[in-house]
């Protein structure tokens, strides 16, 4: 779908060119490393490990660390709908300094990065209110200047990721505030609107699957009562390391979608639900 004013020039091209034409080629693999900290697999690695390990480290209760991955997932959820919604391209190109595919509008990493730093400046209690969220909108911004400054989305693209970020951020933590399974339950609510409008494609089942297990994983995490449940740090990697790694993988790789949806499920619920894997895992030990 295309809306009115999505021209080129309307969208910014000129100022995505002027950035990008400044950098030299030497600054690209720096710029992509600064890029990667909104990209979508870094948010759903950090994301859990916070989740997991934050509370013995009082960073935030693990409760808070919930909300954090129920808006994160909805955010990226929220962005496969809006992209597909939207359809509308990237720079052309010969303004990109690197290749990158699919829609372009609103900026996926802008959109991340908002609701991901966002809510961690709101949820943690490190340092003083004021530090978090001056650190927080260093790395948005950060993140945003470095899609500009790679070509591969135009200037609207990004403030609109920043805009979308922030009103998600601000209605997904008012919503998680009384329940947390409020948070998972939008997030595959979005998802699954995704779906209706992407169609099966591999964003947009690696979405839906994950929020669904997300929501099971958290219903487990609450019939078994491990909220407080402690997280082994080896647990941890192993499951960012094997689960992370597969449901990767298989969007790297163009996997069927079958495979998609089930890995990204198992992932999904399995990562909320680990503190109370691991709890079972020590009564069944204890057990024996």
């Amino acid at each position: 779908m295309s809306v009115p004013g999505a021209a080129a020039s309307d969208r910014g091209l000129d100022v995505t060119r002027a950035i990008a034409g400044a950098m030299p080629e030497s600054v690209v693999p720096l710029l992509l490393a600064l890029t990667f900290l909104g990209g979508t697999f870094f948010l759903v690695s950090v994301g859990p490990a916070v989740y997991w390990f934050g509370p013995t480290r009082n960073w935030l209760s693990r409760r808070d660390g919930a909300r954090l991955l129920a808006v994160t997932l909805g955010a990226l959820a929220l962005v496969v709908a809006a992209k597909s919604f939207f359809s509308l391209p990237r720079p052309p190109e010969t303004v990109m300094l690197i290749p990158e595919e699919g829609n372009g509008f609103p900026s996926g990493h802008a959109t991340g990065a908002t609701v991901f730093y966002g809510a961690l400046a709101a949820l943690t209690g490190l340092w003083s209110r004021a530090r978090r969220w001056a650190v927080a909108v260093a790395f948005i911004l950060l993140v945003g200047f470095t899609r500009l400054a790679l070509g591969v989305h135009y200037l609207v693209d990004v403030l609109a990721g920043f805009a979308v970020g922030a009103v998600f951020l601000a209605a997904a933590l008012a919503l998680t505030k009384r329940r947390v399974d409020y948070g998972f339950a939008l997030a595959a609510a979005i998802a699954l609107a995704g779906f209706v409008v992407a169609g099966p494609t591999e964003d947009a089942v690696g979405a839906l699957a994950a929020t669904f297990g997300a929501l099971a994983g958290w219903e487990i995490v609450g019939r078994r009562e491990a909220l407080e449940a402690h997280v082994h740090p080896v647990a941890g990697a192993v499951a960012l390391a094997a689960l992370g790694g597969a449901a990767a993988f298989t969007l790297a790789t163009d996997a069927a979608v079958p495979v998609v949806a089930a890995v990204h499920v198992v992932a999904g619920a399995s990562f909320v639900a680990l503190p109370a894997i691991q709890d079972h895992w020590r009564g069944e030990a204890v057990s024996v």
